[in-house]
């Protein structure tokens, strides 16, 4: 068995070729976790043009898989086609393409001059370091199959696997500290908090994990399975639910503070902004809940069909559909101020930097507007 969890950094990777073009050597803005912070709201201040143009459109392979990590002046990506890929934010040139082991789901992670990145059971599951630099492999480590995003914390990440193992790893060379087997695989990224490493299962089950040795502290059985990350908002937990239901639980005793009704299933990750959890259901009802007063819950429906989160942005909340859509949602009033259409399902939140929007497709396109 210590050899299935080894670390080996060479093992079913092409050999490494420098790529044409690098990257820079850091970035200085870190992307630790799924959409950036532990909150979702990492786009919360940002503004956006009246009527956003078209500024750069790239393809980097068959489908984009996961949220990308934005930095100051790139943006990482993670392909169908078992590639990282990144690509310069500014003018959408893709700087590398460094092949992995398996394909990968999750989405990256961005830490200074490092990337991380997961892949599922097929063909070969591991967690990897790559340099932000070229691409090259830094460190891997052999896992069971990782569909969910990984959590970085300081000099440890967190992974989940499809099978139910949490692992808990060092950053500086990928050695395995810890792993733990629980009921139900996971989907939704791990989450380090204060009271403990909160993770949420497909067996309908959020367990409260000590962060130095893995121990179960606790566990609460949720009304339908939660598949995408839950939002942190210091000792509270926010999460959605298959079956529908939108659940503020508090940590770390795992009891569930509201317990409200989505109208239908949520495939997305809620967002907690200032005093409010934002959540989309997939029947495009969005719902903006007061988190002290969820009685004052309001909600809109925008007629189309969702599997992306919310992204609250300084003029309203963005959304993206099925079908291709992007929409500008007043807070407000539940108006319609602007519509982008593209190509293709969006599967995850557009995101914000420096009035960028970034647009990720299904099929492998990204897109900037301005």
């Amino acid at each position: 068995m210590a050899g299935f969890w080894a670390v080996n950094a060479t093992a079913c990777v092409a050999p490494y070729v420098p790529p044409a073009n690098l990257g820079p050597p850091r970035q200085e803005t870190s992307w630790p976790a799924y959409l950036g912070t532990p909150r979702h709201d990492v786009c919360v201040a940002e503004s956006l043009n009246a009527d956003p143009r078209p500024l750069w459109h790239t393809g980097v392979g068959r489908a984009v898989r996961g949220s990308p990590a934005l930095g100051e002046s790139v943006i990482v990506v993670g392909v169908a086609d078992r590639v990282v890929a990144l690509v310069d934010r500014a003018t959408g040139q893709a700087l590398w393409r460094a092949r992995v082991g398996g394909t990968i789901h999750g989405g990256p992670l961005l830490d200074g001059d490092r990337i991380y990145v997961a892949t599922e059971a097929t063909p070969d599951a591991r967690v990897y370091a790559l340099r932000l630099r070229d691409g090259q492999t830094v460190w891997s480590t052999r896992t069971e199959g990782i569909v969910a995003p990984l959590a970085l914390d300081g000099d440890t990440l967190y992974a989940a696997t499809e099978t139910g193992t949490v692992l808990r790893l060092e950053t500086e060379a990928g050695k395995v500290i810890w792993r733990r087997r629980l009921g139900g695989g996971a989907r939704a990224a791990p989450i380090p908090s204060a009271e403990g490493v909160i993770v949420a299962t497909t067996a309908d089950t959020v367990y409260l994990l000590e962060r130095a040795t893995g121990q179960v502290r606790g566990r609460l059985p949720t009304p339908g399975a939660v598949i995408a990350a839950p939002a942190l908002d210091g000792t509270r937990l926010y999460a959605a639910t298959t079956a529908g239901r939108m659940l503020a639980i508090e940590l770390p005793a795992l009891s569930v503070a509201w317990d409200l009704p989505a109208g239908d299933a949520v495939f997305g990750a809620p967002v907690v902004a200032h005093d409010t959890v934002y959540v989309l259901a997939r029947n495009g009802t969005l719902w903006l809940v007061p988190k002290d007063r969820p009685s004052e819950a309001r909600s809109y429906a925008l007629g189309i069909t969702a599997t992306a989160g919310p992204m609250p942005v300084a003029s309203g909340v963005l959304v993206a559909s099925v079908s291709g859509e992007v929409l500008l949602v007043d807070r407000r009033s539940g108006a319609i101020l602007w519509r982008i259409e593209l190509d293709g399902p969006i599967e995850q939140p557009p995101l914000v930097r420096d009035r960028q929007l970034v647009i990720v497709a299904g099929r492998g396109d990204i897109q900037a507007y301005r």
